[in-house]
């Protein structure tokens, strides 16, 4: 994550382990409209199981202020 005059910007792709990461986006609806996020995954098959944990196990931290902050 790198952040720029204030923008987070995201890599496409990461290596971890000697392995590809790819950016995958994913949207959520609340009464208060439609929102998105982003993780990163090997393929699309792990982003699902990604976002399936994230369903189950997702807590908040805090609001991000600057880099490296919560």
């Amino acid at each position: 994550m790198l952040v720029n005059d204030g923008k987070v910007e995201l890599e496409l792709v990461t290596e971890v382990n000697g392995r590809q990461w790819h950016l995958y986006g994913f949207s959520y609806e609340t009464p208060d409209g439609k929102f998105s996020g982003y993780l990163h995954a090997t393929s699309s098959e792990h982003a699902s199981y990604m976002l399936e944990e994230l369903k189950a196990t997702a807590v908040l931290d805090g609001q991000i202020i600057e880099a490296g902050s919560f």
